[in-house]
């Protein structure tokens, strides 16, 4: 037995006891005991006090504590808890005790339990419900009482205490003892909560270190997906610039109807390849967050015009009828957007579109532009014969690489509309498909711009011979022979003089020996890198370091070209090149020459 030895009886208990013929009450109990100081202890320790103190306070020689087992079967186990008078010898009861558990109406503890309440047994040898009977009597047990801990309507734990003698109920004990009860549930529940909120803050803790060791993974994986793709970009376009830019050059030579008709079919597969790497891209900027517009004034009459020119033949091709309608849109609908991504956007749209339009059918582009104030509120609409999407696939097909049953059939990468929600989404705008009025499949999106002045367009090669008073010195640093050649065919049919090195270091003897109108820098080259020589040539002072830069590279990552303007650039051009860009970039330099006269050497 384990016990919690104590003096005797105070006398004045006794005297109590014997004076009182209903027994101690509860506040002459609470004045003589130590239970307020139960109120700073564990339940552990509020139980041995409790077991000494009432022990001492009615002169019983044993005392014990069972508790609830946590779970949803109501189970009493002890808690190996005892108080006992020295010189009581009551081991092979305590064993017993020990050893048995008890359900809610079996035993002593399980009746306090069942009935939430106080119980008194007069003489545990002749009782029908107590299961130690036996031991108790060779161990001189005989009167019996337990009470309940109660936290809320739960039996937490049982107290019982056992005479030597033959007792009658005494009800004022029994009812002290069911408030000592209350009290303890208090120490109890609070205790419980206290292991609740260490249990919740350890629960806290682990899964704070789990989303913090997730969030380095999740960067370590981004960081090598972006590596992954910078290579990839690079590696692939690359070529592909070789592929489409000598493509550009022999379509401008004479040819047969029949060469002219391959030329056009390898420029319009490298743009294929070109659509889907960049499509790749805008995916992955996407999935990052960092998808940004490129704000720029422009007519959206104009572009919508030019989107349906240059797709109405293509749809007559496929047996489809393009129509297309922008009475809704005034005639100066001059607004601020990123042209591009509308015009992306409209394009997947209707590329998509004409892949489900049965020949014979027919295709309607309706534009519409609402302004109040100084804002457009812009509605495309791109309408067609196809079979529609199921209203349980309308959320998906708007996410990467989800496609419906049809959409499989016709091909397809399904990045199209995930990317069209994304450009949406960078302009503030949304999304969707739905019923026409007349059942046919609709696909609409809508975005907020600002009212503007547009630019009126111009073709960059009629700008570029216009300002050609002399011949434009251009120097070139590339280090890939292919596209070394692509510049050259690209720029032998107009009047410049071309320079070409094969790295950065390279150009930058260059630039300290002659002056140049424009210099077109690789990114990634041999001995010396391009972003390097732009700082270095920047850092030679003089006319070298006022010369026009234009990177023209194959690694266009927002990163990248943040490098490039830090390093000293005055424009990035991207790989495959786009001839209106790099013709806006050679008519920009022919623009910038102050005299007629040719360039003196740079000293």
């Amino acid at each position: 037995m384990s016990a919690l030895h104590a003096a005797p009886p105070r006398p004045l208990w006794r005297a109590a006891l014997a004076s009182s013929s209903c027994g101690p009450s509860a506040s002459v109990f609470w004045k003589r005991s130590r239970w307020p100081a139960i109120w700073a202890r564990t339940p552990e320790a509020a139980l041995k006090t409790a077991l000494q103190e009432v022990c001492g306070f009615t002169g019983w020689p044993v005392g014990h504590a069972f508790i609830r087992k946590r779970g949803r079967r109501a189970v009493m186990e002890s808690t190996r808890l005892w108080w006992a008078r020295d010189g009581v010898e009551a081991a092979e009861f305590s064993a017993l005790s020990e050893a048995i558990t008890f359900t809610a109406g079996v035993g002593l503890p399980g009746q306090v339990m069942a009935e939430k309440a106080p119980v008194w047994i007069s003489d545990v040898t002749a009782a029908d419900n107590f299961l130690r009977a036996e031991a108790a009597e060779r161990c001189g047990l005989r009167a019996a009482f337990a009470f309940p801990v109660m936290v809320g309507r739960e039996v937490a734990a049982v107290l019982e205490f056992f005479s030597h003698k033959v007792a009658e109920p005494d009800e004022a004990i029994l009812r002290t003892m069911a408030q000592i009860g209350v009290q303890l549930g208090r120490v109890i529940e609070r205790s419980r909560a206290e292991a609740d909120a260490r249990a919740r803050n350890a629960k806290l803790e682990r899964m704070v270190k789990e989303a913090e060791a997730q969030r380095v993974a999740a960067e370590a994986a981004n960081r090598a997906k972006s590596a992954f793709l910078a290579v990839t970009s690079h590696e692939v376009r690359t070529p592909l610039n070789a592929v489409l830019g000598l493509t550009e050059g022999l379509a401008r030579t004479p040819l047969s109807s029949k060469q002219q008709g391959l030329v056009d079919g390898v420029r319009e597969s490298g743009g294929m390849l070109l659509r889907l790497l960049n499509a790749v891209l805008d995916l992955a900027q996407i999935e990052a967050g960092k998808m940004s517009a490129h704000m720029g004034a422009f007519d959206l009459r104009s572009a919508m015009d030019a989107v349906g020119r240059v797709w109405t033949p293509r749809a007559k091709e496929m047996g489809v009828d393009l129509i297309v309608d922008l009475s809704g849109l005034p005639e100066d609908c001059a607004l601020v957007s990123d042209k591009g991504k509308v015009e992306q956007t409209l394009v997947n749209l209707l590329s998509n579109a004409l892949k489900f339009s049965p020949a014979g059918g027919e295709l309607v582009l309706v534009v519409s532009a609402r302004r109040t104030r100084n804002r457009y509120q812009v509605r495309v609409e791109i309408i067609d014969q196809g079979p529609g999407v199921s209203p349980e696939d309308r959320a998906r097909i708007f996410e990467a690489f989800e496609q419906t049953d049809s959409g499989r059939q016709v091909g397809g990468t399904g990045l199209g509309l995930a990317i069209c929600a994304g450009n949406m989404a960078s302009l503030g705008g949304t999304i969707g498909q739905d019923e026409a009025p007349d059942g046919r499949c609709r696909f609409w999106f809508e975005f907020p711009a600002d009212a503007g002045t547009a630019v009126e367009d111009v073709d960059p090669v009629e700008v570029l011979e216009a300002s050609m008073d002399r011949p434009l010195r251009v120097l070139a640093a590339e280090d890939n022979a292919a596209n070394r050649q692509v510049l050259q065919v690209l720029l032998d049919p107009f009047d410049m003089e071309l320079t070409l090195v094969e790295d950065g270091l390279a150009a930058l003897e260059a630039v300290q020996v002659n002056a140049f109108d424009l210099i077109l820098m690789d990114a990634n080259m041999p001995r010396m890198d391009g972003a390097t020589a732009v700082r270095a040539s920047r850092a030679l002072g003089g006319r070298s370091s006022e010369m026009p830069i234009f990177m023209l590279t194959a690694n266009v990552f927002a990163e990248d070209v943040r490098r490039y303007r830090a390093a000293g650039v005055d424009g990035v051009l991207k790989k495959p090149i786009e001839v209106g860009e790099l013709f806006a970039a050679l008519a920009g330099a022919a623009a910038r020459i102050d005299s007629p006269a040719p360039l003196e050497q740079a000293g």
